[in-house]
């Protein structure tokens, strides 16, 4: 398989490709480093406003004429917003490449606003806002992001509060795009069958739309506090979060980190798996996550039980914790490398996959990283790697997070029982 390929042009503007001649489809899109860490806490939501409004017209198409252009040649468009990243992509057949590219370069340089869509799109986030709201196993995460990073924007929802969302208005949407989607803050990204020198060549006739002024550096470092709250709603489960401190996206031990989460909880074969789920049945749904951002991470546990099974999940999950930082086995090292390195080459056997991966790599580490240099860094992991990042990240005070009929009380028993750092809620 071809090698990424990185060039950056003259308005700072990346390009970063990756050939795979044998693939009928490419995958394309632009990267702007502009998530929810970029917000205030007057505008909380506008990344994910822009988002929405990026694709109901520009100067010269308007939103169905957009989706009828890529739908008639069999591609799609999507875009997501994270809490450093906004992402605007298309999955289309190679001849489609220039169409893909002249639709995604017009609704990012030269989108109206129209009221009559920002009216009617407000109404669709806010109802995307109760979605989430209703569902707990998607408003814990925002709950528990709010817990380990109070009054900062890493802790705020991508969404953002419904009172915001509400009053926001087109100029507000203008200013932000005029702050943040600038040439040298972008990467456009390609994978599938795709030649690098068309993409680049392609890029300087479509980007003369996109603003040459600097983007101010976002080198905030967030303060993890952590805490405990409860979100009491009559369920028939209770869902909970036990969350640490994590690593940044930078860090030395990012994969010493990734490799401890997948041994905890990343798995069938995993210890939480196996001894809440298969030996005991307590719960259908239970892992560990690491989340890493630029200067900063979360590290937990979900899991959903009764509200009358919790205290007993929560002093298993609480006794794993403890012995993770003592007791790793070869064996289980061994395994969980053979996944992450499976995982890798499975990912960029897709364009899909493969394409948010090298993106990613460029956005964090200014470029792609070599395959042989990430399996490295997986391979060099010893047990003693982990048993420390263990006794480092479990050392940290806790947010205990939950959503039922349960208030959480009995997991900060069982974790302070333990000996961990607990919070009051």
């Amino acid at each position: 398989m071809a090698k990424p390929i990185l060039t950056k042009l003259k308005n700072g503007m990346r390009v970063v490709t990756r050939n795979m001649e044998n693939f009928d489809s490419v995958v394309l899109g632009y990267w702007i480093e502009a998530g929810g860490v970029r917000e205030t806490e007057e505008v909380c939501g506008i990344s994910h406003f822009l988002e929405h409004m990026a694709f109901k017209g520009t100067t010269t198409r308007d939103a169905k004429q957009i989706a009828e252009e890529i739908e008639s040649v069999g591609g799609y468009l999507n875009a997501y917003t994270s809490k450093e990243t906004t992402a605007y992509h298309a999955k289309i057949l190679k001849d489609d490449v220039p169409l893909a590219m002249d639709i995604l370069s017009d609704i990012l340089q030269n989108p109206t606003f129209p009221e009559e869509e920002l009216l009617r799109e407000r109404g669709v986030i806010i109802q995307e806002i109760y979605q989430t709201q209703d569902t707990p196993d998607d408003i814990i995460f925002d709950h528990f992001q709010r817990v380990a990073f109070p009054n900062q924007s890493l802790g705020w929802p991508i969404l953002g509060p419904i009172k915001i969302v509400s009053r926001v208005a087109a100029t507000d949407l203008h200013s932000y795009r005029s702050k943040y989607y600038n040439a040298d803050n972008m990467v456009l990204a390609a994978v599938g069958n795709v030649d690098h020198n068309q993409m680049v060549d392609l890029l300087s006739r479509h980007s003369a739309g996109f603003s040459n002024n600097r983007t101010s550096s976002h080198n905030c470092r967030y303060d993890y506090i952590g805490g405990a709250y409860a979100d009491i709603r009559n369920l028939e489960q209770t869902h909970v979060i036990i969350g640490f401190n994590g690593l940044s996206s930078l860090s030395e031990d990012y994969y010493t980190l990734a490799i401890l989460s997948s041994i905890l909880g990343g798995g069938m074969s995993s210890r939480l798996f196996q001894e809440v789920r298969e030996k005991r049945g307590l719960a259908y749904s239970i892992y560990s996550f690491s989340s890493s951002y630029r200067n900063n991470g979360v590290f937990g546990i979900y899991a959903a039980t009764s509200a009358e099974k919790l205290a007993e999940l929560a002093h298993i999950v609480a006794h794993e914790l403890i012995k993770i930082r003592k007791d790793v086995s070869e064996k289980e090292l061994q395994r969980t490398k053979a996944q992450f390195k499976s995982s890798l080459l499975m990912a960029e056997e897709g364009n899909t996959s493969s394409c948010e991966q090298i993106v990613n790599q460029t956005l964090i580490f200014g470029s792609p990283l070599e395959r042989e240099e990430v399996l490295r860094k997986i391979m060099s992991v010893t047990i003693d790697c982990v048993q420390k990042i263990a006794d480092s990240i479990l050392s940290s005070p806790t947010s205990v997070v939950t959503v039922g009929k349960n208030d959480g009380a009995c997991v900060l028993e069982a974790l302070k029982s333990c000996g961990m750092a607990g919070a009051e809620g």
